[in-house]
């Protein structure tokens, strides 16, 4: 285009960028979590809480943790493993030192307050030892509510104030919520792209507790497509030489490898096994556990939300399938709360009645604690017997009867949430339902209109490992010399197996291999065949792209170039000569002998396409000539349908080059763009510009120029046609 560019007097305001709006998410969690401060709600909670730490503990919390830990503060901190081994008691902590640490803080500060002896336990000791859960507890809370602006009241009414962390907690005196805590911090780090401090966290919840490896399959996997192998790597390395320094000093206790890796606590995850043969069984715990792995690396993308909803399955699985204990339900709570805060207000009875049936399980249960948990405080209430003794004692028959049917609704219950979670969680996933099928990309235009460069553009940009390419030129009905050419052009419908093209196309869009050849350039003929593998993108780049209807029609986004005419003509004699052998007499004879059919067969397809690139060049180069010279301006035609103003407004912050937006009478819009922009300037850009539905690799390889404007648009382009694709395809089902 000859005429210069300017940008529009009133030009519109920039929409935000991708700081600004990650600015007001922050302003949003900020909110949310002082709304959940200010309630009265949440304040009544928390003092009941920090009653009840005074007043109850269980026979775990009373006699084994407490001591645990008095002897580990008054003498210095010495192995206390070993000593409670040498006692005989050496279930009293199967937890690795992390979790006592956490612990050793506050009785550490408070010591000075508190009577001494390893066995004397009083409602301080209680107290102190309840102050780190009560703390974890809260930051729990606070980290959900920064996650989901305006659930507040979900997080106080489903986690805050739930039975189940209240029991757990503050009346039985279970520790996993200080293991839990440290990992839905780390996922919060690894949210806000603080990787190193993430990793360091994640090993420490691992040395706090180590039921947590079940879910670093899950989060490597979805690292691995987020930041790469390197990052992964290293991210690993790290979280692995953290859990190294908190845990190896204590691996050459015997007492301290028997206590943590060999109790009961550490056996219940292979508990359930089904025998096949002799010395051969199926660990049940394991082998779901392993398939649910299976199943989430098996989606082409992983978001943040399947992951989330997959970590709620897995520890969930795990609560189901190991024998049941008091504390394990803390291991699941946070994440089924990520899926609460997501789903309807009606979805939250599932998570209701498993509370209930948690309750109506173990507080009647022969080991229950509701009334042994008052022994420290207030000892007449201790002297009752369990409920589960004073039914015994009525009819021991209807005692038995009663724990079964109480242990098959929890299980069942909790069988519902998992259910649940699946089918109105995961199914429903925009990751899950995300097409498994390769994306198709069609790409049409005249010979020498620049579609292998721009088939380029897209490899360098998704990454070549990614990205199958398929030329039209593999479909030449005759290898060069050949006869026929005397009759027909290549440009010519008739001249190529468009159909056999579009069987092809039927097999990569189901992922299937095809069996080809390739158009050989210098020969003339086609090599071999070979089997060509379907990647995640295939791009279909030829003449005649476009032209049968069902092909057309299989394509996610199409493309068709069309450059100035003599900007054409000058590539592709350039071309021509440099790489295919050919004279620049013969190759301007081939193109006067092709206009008729260029007009027929390959300009109709314009029409059919979803966006149109042409590149402008300025007058003086308006002949072909021997030195192809650099266009200067990219105008882009496309549907009114693709949000090219947010685009444009972004792309107009950089000073150096000219933007023009308009709409046309119709359905259609051009984008003009003319100047110099660098490579990271549009890098910068991309952060800006939301581009949710398609994902690109974690360091996609932007030119600089107009070409990364072009790679930008496109980007946005597909993710925004995909997005629409899906939506219609959920609305029919």
């Amino acid at each position: 285009m000859a005429q210069e560019l300017t940008a529009p007097p009133l030009a519109t305001e920039a929409p935000p960028s991708a700081a600004h709006r990650a600015d007001m998410r922050l302003d949003g969690s900020n909110s949310s979590v002082r709304a959940l401060f200010q309630s009265k709600l949440f304040w009544i909670i928390f003092s009941l809480k920090l009653v009840m730490s005074a007043f109850l503990g269980s026979h775990y919390m009373r006699d084994l943790f407490v001591p645990f830990l008095n002897y580990f503060v008054e003498s210095h901190f010495a192995n206390p493993w070993t000593h409670f081994a040498q006692l005989g008691r050496i279930n009293s902590f199967p937890y690795p030192p992390v979790m006592l640490y956490v612990l050793a803080i506050p009785r550490a500060l408070f010591g000075w307050m508190l009577p001494h002896g390893t066995d004397t336990v009083t409602w301080a000791h209680l107290l102190v030892m309840r102050l780190p859960l009560l703390a974890c507890d809260v930051g729990i809370a606070a980290l959900l509510a920064a996650w989901f602006p305006g659930r507040h009241n979900r997080i106080l009414a489903y986690y805050w104030c739930s039975p189940l962390s209240i029991y757990v907690l503050y009346w039985h005196g279970q520790l996993d919520v200080i293991p839990t805590a440290l990992f839905v911090t780390a996922l919060h780090l690894i949210r806000k792209e603080r990787m190193n401090a993430a990793m360091v966290v994640l090993g420490l919840s691992l040395a706090a507790k180590t039921h947590l490896f079940v879910a670093l399959p899950f989060l490597f996997i979805y690292l691995l497509q987020e930041v790469g192998l390197t990052r992964t790597v290293r991210a690993g390395l790290i979280a692995a030489l953290t859990y190294a320094v908190m845990v190896v000093p204590y691996l050459l206790s015997p007492a301290f490898v028997q206590a943590v890796f060999g109790t009961q606590e550490q056996g219940r995850l292979i508990a359930l096994r089904v025998e096949l043969g002799p010395q051969m069984w199926f660990l049940v715990a394991p082998g779901a556990i392993l398939l649910l792995w299976f199943r989430f690396l098996a989606y082409r993308h992983r978001n943040w939300d399947l992951l989330m909803l997959y970590l709620a399955i897995v520890f969930s699985v795990f609560v189901l399938l190991a024998p049941p204990a008091p504390g394990y339900v803390l291991w699941s709570l946070p994440f089924l709360l990520h899926f609460l805060c997501r789903a309807r207000s009606r979805d939250a009875v599932s998570l209701m009645t498993f509370a209930v049936a948690y309750l109506a399980f173990f507080w009647p249960d022969k080991g229950s604690a509701l009334f042994d948990a008052w022994r420290t405080t207030v000892p007449l209430f201790a002297a009752h017997a369990t409920p589960y003794a004073y039914l015994t004692g009525f009819s021991p028959s209807l005692a038995v009867m009663s724990e079964s049917v109480s242990f098959t609704i929890l299980q069942a219950s909790l069988a519902g949430v998992i259910l649940q979670m699946y089918l109105m969680g995961v199914r429903r996933n925009d990751a899950h339902n995300a097409p498994t099928n390769p994306i198709m990309i069609g790409i049409a235009g005249d010979s020498g209109s620049g579609k292998s460069s721009f088939a380029r553009l897209i490899t360098n940009l998704i990454g070549e490992d990614r990205v199958t390419i398929v030329a039209g030129d593999d479909y030449h009905r005759w290898p060069r010399g050949h006869h026929m050419w005397q009759t027909f052009t290549h440009l010519d419908m008739r001249a190529n197996d468009l159909h056999r093209q579009h069987r092809d196309a039927v097999l990569f869009s189901t992922g299937q291999p095809v069996l080809k050849s390739e158009y050989d350039h210098r020969s003339g003929t086609p090599t071999a065949e070979r089997l060509t593998d379907a990647r995640d993108v295939i791009v279909f780049q030829g003449l005649h792209t476009l032209s049968i209807e069902a092909l057309r029609k299989m394509c996610d986004l199409t493309i068709f170039l069309d450059p100035d005419e003599s900007l054409r003509r000058t590539w592709k004699i350039a071309r021509d000569e440099g790489e295919r052998g050919h004279t620049a007499e013969k190759v301007q004879k081939s193109l006067t002998d092709r206009q008729r059919d260029r007009e027929r067969f390959v300009l109709p397809q314009m029409q059919d396409a979803d966006i149109i690139i042409r590149w402008r060049t300025s007058p003086r180069h308006s002949a072909p000539s021997a030195i192809p010279p650099e266009p200067n301006t990219l105008e882009i035609v496309a549907s009114n349908s693709f949000n090219f103003e947010e685009i444009a407004s972004h792309i107009r912050l950089i000073g150096s080059i000219q933007v023009e937006h308009e709409y046309r009478e119709g359905r259609s819009q051009i984008l003009r763009l003319k100047g110099t922009i660098s490579q990271p300037q549009v890098v910068a850009t991309a952060r800006g510009v939301a581009c949710d539905h398609f994902r690109l690799p974690s360091e996609p390889r932007f030119h600089g120029g107009l070409e990364g404007c072009l790679q930008l648009v496109f980007a946005v382009c597909l993710s925004e046609k995909l997005f629409w694709r899906q939506s219609l395809r959920n609305a029919f089902h």
